[in-house]
């Protein structure tokens, strides 16, 4: 990766500081703007510096950094959370965090969820880019603008945020996106929409169905479920993957 991408950690251990800043410096392409001892300092620092990534942690006195993110204007900002304890990993997702990362914390387990991090910001200043340059749909049914895609259905372009798609399923010649008030119909192969939503916001699931993993509110055997009345049915080839993305979200 050519572009550099700004680190603040806020955190209020000097030590997990420490071990943090040591390993943002054994990546090329990260650069560390500023340490932050708590969460008030942290909240103007970034609306100062506008940093790419934001290593979070989550207990930390006068305001948690849970509380933090739900008064945080800036939504551009990646999150990775930081903690010893697993179980704010739920509340953490359901507040759009990019990354969970467990204490203690380990480089390659760190490297990881950067790398993550940093595909999502290039995606995020590509689209920027082509929000700025052109109109959407020049992809041929699915545009990618920011957090959002177009959807060309039929002959109307129809915006849709990420955040509000629950499922995709294959249906034939035609892709169903399940929101949670409506279904969008997209003219497009399910190779194209992995290609598109894959991963690490959205999770295949089986051969005809994508899902947001932060929709995901439980998996009952090989069921499952998001609040949708369809059943989805975790496919056999995909388990393993999905075991894995809900060990690191749990």
């Amino acid at each position: 990766m050519n572009d550099c991408l700004t680190v603040i950690i806020v955190d209020d251990e000097p030590i997990a500081q420490d071990i943090i800043e040591t390993f943002v410096g054994m990546v090329p392409y990260l650069k560390l703007l500023k340490k932050c001892d708590n969460a008030i300092e942290a909240l103007q620092e970034i609306q100062n510096l506008q940093p790419d990534i934001i290593f979070l942690d989550v207990q930390m006195p006068k305001m948690t950094g849970l509380e933090m993110l739900k008064v945080m204007r800036n939504n551009k900002t990646q999150i990775i959370l930081t903690t010893a304890f697993p179980n704010f990993a739920l509340e953490g997702f359901n507040l759009d965090v990019s990354d969970y990362l467990l204490k203690p914390i380990s480089f390659e387990r760190f490297f990881k969820a950067v790398n993550k991090v940093a595909e999502l910001c290039r995606l995020n200043k590509l689209s920027e880019a082509e929000r700025i340059s052109g109109e959407p749909g020049a992809t041929g049914g699915l545009d990618q603008v920011k957090n959002s895609i177009w959807i060309k259905q039929d002959k109307k372009l129809v915006h849709v945020h990420l955040e509000d798609i629950i499922m995709v399923k294959a249906m034939k010649d035609y892709m169903q996106v399940f929101l949670p008030d409506k279904k969008v119909i997209a003219h497009i192969t399910m190779s194209r929409l992995q290609e598109i939503l894959c991963p690490p916001i959205f999770l295949r699931v089986n051969r005809s169905c994508i899902v947001r993993k932060t929709a995901i509110k439980s998996i009952n055997g090989n069921i499952i479920e998001t609040g949708l009345d369809e059943e989805i049915v975790m496919g056999v080839t995909y388990r393993d993957v999905i075991k894995s993305e809900i060990k690191e979200l749990f």
